[in-house]
């Protein structure tokens, strides 16, 4: 079973990590502060990932441009959250509108986001689609695209010539973005080397995975009284990608499951820090180098495998 090594230890002798990456998608003051309010009590610090501009797209949400909104995530960032981005919005911008939209997110913030996740299928997703995965995982995702809807990928955010280009802009303002997810509680059990940098990926300084909470089911699986024991026990490293939005709270109440297994987590001796602090962490430990092809190749395999298990069993 993989464990932390001496060259990785955590932060006064705790004995795992665990954190979060809030996806923005759907997502209010209403719908998911009461989330953000009971983690603080319990002592979690995470990443609320947020859009600059209103939606353009088939995702609600708010916004920065929403003035509770604002407001709220700077609040969370004073109390110790980070605040991430999930692109400028939901829809397609334009490279001159992603470049005021960060100027806008360091306005508000006073830095840069430092982790960014690509949102469902932007046009300006940076290294998207097929180009996430290895060979030949890209040609049967090329192909399967192709199938599916008779056109190819777009070009994305990483292609200079493109109308949504701003790799540029990722690869000198934001250090980490994240790329597959897996369905385990130690994420760093599957991607061992992560975070790391890819050298035919050069506009992403460092690229990482997460374990899947994609919604309250998934969450509440994820983090099931054994799966919490066994990532004590393996000194483990965690970080759930997830959806607060997507039915954490009801009637302006937390879920009691997802209360009750939060406390349970919390009442052990984990690093409960941002997705950023631990990434920092994990790359100063091994220097964040490409891996190399085969090493990539396996998490692409994994991940594959992933898909279909989660499709059998959540459907989705």
């Amino acid at each position: 079973m993989f464990r932390i090594g001496d060259d990785m230890k955590l932060p006064d002798g705790k004995r795992f990590a665990f954190t979060v990456f809030d996806d923005a998608d759907m997502g209010t003051v209403a719908n998911t502060r009461p989330v953000y309010d009971f983690l603080a009590d319990c002592g979690l610090r995470t990443t609320k990932s947020t859009w600059v501009y209103p939606s353009r797209g088939e995702y609600a949400g708010q916004s920065l441009a929403d003035a509770d909104y604002r407001e709220w995530l700077l609040q969370l960032a004073r109390t110790g959250f980070e605040i991430g981005l999930h692109n400028v919005g939901d829809g397609a911008f334009t490279r001159e509108e992603i470049a005021a939209g960060l100027e806008e997110f360091r306005r508000t913030f006073g830095s840069y986001p430092k982790v960014h996740v690509n949102h469902v299928s932007n046009p300006d997703n940076v290294y998207w689609w097929a180009k996430r995965f290895e060979f030949p995982f890209n040609l049967l995702y090329t192909l399967a695209y192709y199938a599916r809807t008779r056109r190819m990928p777009p070009a994305g955010g990483d292609n200079p010539r493109a109308r949504h280009f701003w790799g540029d802009y990722c690869r000198d303002r934001i250090t980490y973005v994240r790329n597959i997810t897996v369905n385990h509680i130690n994420t760093l059990e599957k991607d061992r080397r992560m975070p790391y940098h890819i050298a035919s990926k050069p506009m992403v300084k460092y690229w990482f995975s997460s374990s899947d909470g994609h919604d309250l089911a998934l969450f509440n699986n994820l983090i099931r009284k054994e799966n919490v024991d066994a990532l004590e026990a393996s000194g483990g490293v965690c970080i759930v990608y997830t959806h607060f939005a997507y039915g954490f709270v009801k009637n302006g109440e937390v879920d009691p499951t997802f209360r009750e297994r939060i406390e349970y987590l919390a009442g052990k001796d984990g690093w409960f820090v941002p997705v950023s602090t631990l990434l920092d962490h994990l790359v100063a430990a091994h220097g964040g180098e490409d891996p190399g092809y085969l090493y990539r190749l396996r998490t692409n395999i994994d991940w594959c495998l992933d898909r279909v298990a989660k499709r059998m069993r959540f459907g989705i």
